[in-house]
């Protein structure tokens, strides 16, 4: 039987970790599973095979179907590595669209309302222009996809469980908000070249490194005071002191000298899964 050597073993796993798009749909049932919980409730399977499927399948379009200009710039590694995956990410695409479509009609009405809404911003993103360039640049860009992910990864177990909406969702989204908008401030500093590049008219222009690191460890400074006023609230502390920990690491990322290689990036994305801890000490407490 042919095997291939163990560095083309070690090669093709660092390639699907550096650039498959499911990677980032585990990010998602992270943030989904950390609000399970955090919140007391119990894991609705169908919302998080949806969310893992939804969300691979938005960055495979981003990253795939629609190859932007600047990542050839920006992510050449990521562009050459789909662009000699194309039979893996049709064949990932068409199971994770099956396999969402199969959750549906078990979610609730206003759940499907709150994702057909996360769907439609995201669209924005992944969805070309007149000029072929993304829908969505600039400084609304981060701020936009930040606020996606907390409301996807936050809000809509809280809609689907029929949990009201109220003071502890704000806080709370307000919390998920301000610790992933940092990853993705870095990222746009990152890209500063590229972007500029392809005509997107970063907001970067004119930052330094420092200054964006002030920008984001302020975010997370904030996001510390709201998981603080909604410590006081919640009947998990315990569990809210270990997705803090999140903070700190989201600091480190912030702060360390930043390299122009995936490995970076997808440790930054590993750093926002960090409310899976947490899931895993509530379902250990319980």
């Amino acid at each position: 039987m042919l095997s291939l050597p163990s560095s083309s073993w070690t090669a093709a796993v660092r390639g699907l970790l550096y650039h498959d798009p499911a990677v980032v749909g585990g990010v998602a049932v992270a943030l989904l599973l950390g609000t399970y919980g955090l919140f007391g409730m119990a894991v609705d399977l169908p919302l998080v095979v949806a969310g893992f499927c939804a969300t691979t399948l938005v960055y495979a379009v981003d990253r795939g179907w629609r190859v932007p200009a600047e990542d050839r710039t920006n992510r050449p590694g990521r562009v050459a590595w789909v662009e000699g995956h194309w039979g893996w990410l049709r064949g990932e695409a068409g199971l994770l669209g099956a396999l969402g479509g199969a959750m549906v009609p078990a979610l609730e009405p206003w759940t499907l309302v709150g994702a057909g809404a996360l769907g439609a911003v995201a669209m924005l993103q992944v969805a070309p222009g007149r000029s072929g360039r993304a829908g969505l640049t600039g400084l609304p860009k981060p701020l936009v996809i930040a606020a996606t992910w907390a409301v996807g990864g936050g809000l809509l177990p809280l809609v689907e469980a029929g949990r009201p909406l109220g003071l502890d969702a704000a806080l709370f989204g307000g919390y998920r908000f301000l610790f992933i908008l940092p990853n993705l401030l870095l990222a746009d500093w990152a890209d500063r070249a590229g972007d500029a590049a392809a005509g997107l008219a970063p907001w970067t222009t004119g930052w330094t490194a420092g200054q964006v690191r002030r920008l984001a460890t302020g975010l997370l400074l904030g996001a510390a005071l709201l998981a603080a006023v909604w410590g006081a609230r919640t009947p998990h502390p315990v569990l809210l002191s270990m997705d803090a920990w999140g903070l700190l690491l989201m600091l480190a990322v912030v702060w360390r000298r930043p390299a122009p290689h995936p490995r970076s990036a997808l440790l930054a994305d590993l750093v926002v899964a960090w409310p899976v801890v947490p899931a895993l000490g509530a379902w250990m407490i319980v």
